[in-house]
């Protein structure tokens, strides 16, 4: 790897402990006012600039060495908490480095598996103009949930090559990356490694003809203090469209949405799915009432009812089944999956007599209950109600078959306010209730479709 044998002694040089002292103090001496965070970020961003850049360098000039150059990079991460070891440094400098390895250091172990997952993929050309960033994002954010990390992986590669090469990473990622935060801020380093490589243009190219075009040019040097820190060379993570100003103000946690975020939402479509599902589930967002974001993900559910949207049934029923029922999420998920009606109650259906555990079975009465009659949602009313007890919430099953207005619940009903402990008041009221409910829609006569049509009139 004798063309990038130059960065990678600049980057070993910087990571040393005089490399350490030298570069923090030329980076202090560039600072209006000193801040130390600041000089940490800087010289992490100097750090992670020269690590890409050598990956990048062999991945392009010398394929061959790529997996040279990946060992070597991740040998001096891995390296790092001895090599600034600095007791025998002022305590001053020992400080810095220690917060360093903290923050910087760990950054730079986290994303490098980013690093390499992007650039294979890049190699391979494994990646299309086709493929949905958003939904590429969604798809790793569930894989890491999962633990299933080498699937995360390879999403996130796919992305970090459509990154490299011009596509856009919406803003809002950076809020409900969730378990990808360390790979997506690995790609963002490694777009701003490129965009401000002294040899390189961004975006890049395909591998092919940026090959061709580097036998042509010479390799990068001195680019340890080179990186700009006001503001990022690349606007691949900046641009703002429609889209983004929608995604904006769901993540704002406003009590409503306005009308020109539906309006969006009636123009993109589907297209919305991969992004808005992440939001409904985004446990960092619900759990964090200390700001208004917390009610982002019922401001995102409702987006996705409007859609009309089947894709989010699955969402909705993970909610009812783990969300406390006191949360305005919960409500909101049980009012959408009535919304989405018959788009909705197959699932519904199916996971409620399925793999739903007693209460959330019960609570999914109450939705099936509002939506449109069905056969096989009378008979599962009717046979749940049979089969709970009252301290396991019999009584919403007794408002359920109310709601859902069938009749043929009434001698079933009947029977139950029989057997009751008159001294039960309340069961006694609820079923009494229901059944004058009942009763009463049994008692109404029936039209014939001309006197509906005379009512109507």
């Amino acid at each position: 790897m004798a063309e990038a044998y130059d960065l990678l002694q600049e980057l070993l040089e910087a990571g040393s402990p005089p490399g350490f002292v030298e570069t923090c103090r030329d980076l202090r001496d560039s600072m209006l006012f000193y801040d130390r965070e600041v000089l940490i970020g800087a010289y992490t961003g100097a750090l992670e600039g020269l690590a890409f850049n050598v990956l990048l360098d062999a991945a392009i000039g010398q394929p061959e060495t790529f997996p040279t150059a990946t060992e070597r990079v991740r040998d001096f991460i891995r390296a790092l908490p001895d090599n600034l070891d600095l007791r025998e440094f002022p305590m001053d400098v020992q400080s810095l480095a220690e917060r360093f390895l903290e923050t910087g250091g760990r950054s730079l172990y986290e994303a490098f598996p980013a690093w390499v997952a992007a650039l294979h993929v890049y190699q391979s050309g494994e990646y299309s103009d086709d493929d949905d960033i958003d939904r590429l994002l969604a798809e790793a954010r569930y894989q890491a949930e999962l633990g299933n990390e080498s699937q995360a992986l390879a999403r996130i590669g796919r992305v970090g090559a459509l990154a490299l090469t011009g596509r856009r990473v919406r803003p809002v990622w950076g809020r409900i990356a969730g378990p990808l935060e360390p790979w997506l801020h690995g790609l963002y380093t490694a777009v701003e490694a490129v965009a401000n490589h002294e040899r390189l243009t961004y975006p890049l190219r395909p591998i092919g003809e940026e090959r061709l075009r580097r036998s042509a040019r010479g390799v990068v040097r001195d680019l340890s203090l080179r990186r700009r820190y006001d503001e990022p060379a690349s606007d691949v993570w900046r641009d703002h469209d429609d889209v983004d100003r929608f995604y904006s103000e769901v993540i704002s946690g406003r009590d409503r949405l306005s009308e020109a975020a539906y309006a969006v939402v009636q123009a993109q479509g589907v297209t919305l799915l991969p992004v808005l599902l992440t939001m409904v589930g985004a446990r960092e967002l619900r759990d964090d009432e200390q700001s208004r974001e917390h009610l982002a993900p019922v401001r995102a559910l409702d987006a996705l009812v409007a859609l009309h949207a089947a894709e989010a049934v699955p969402m909705l029923l993970r909610i009812v089944a783990e969300v406390d029922p006191q949360d305005e999420l919960f409500t909101a998920a049980q009012t959408g999956l009535v919304k989405l009606g018959s788009a909705a109650a197959p699932q519904v259906l199916s996971f409620a007599s399925g793999e739903a555990d007693a209460e959330t079975a019960i609570y999914l009465s109450e939705v099936l209950s509002r939506m449109d009659k069905n056969e096989r949602v009378f008979r599962f009313l009717t046979s749940l109600f049979r089969k709970t007890s009252w301290w396991e919430g019999k009584g919403a099953l007794v408002r359920a078959l109310a709601d859902y207005g069938d009749t043929r619940a009434l001698p079933l009903l009947r029977d139950a306010l029989r057997n009751l402990d008159q001294r039960d008041s309340r069961q006694s009221e609820l079923l009494r209730e229901a059944i004058g409910s009942l009763s009463r829609r049994a008692e109404r006569p029936k039209m014939s479709p001309r006197g509906r049509r005379m009512r109507r009139q």
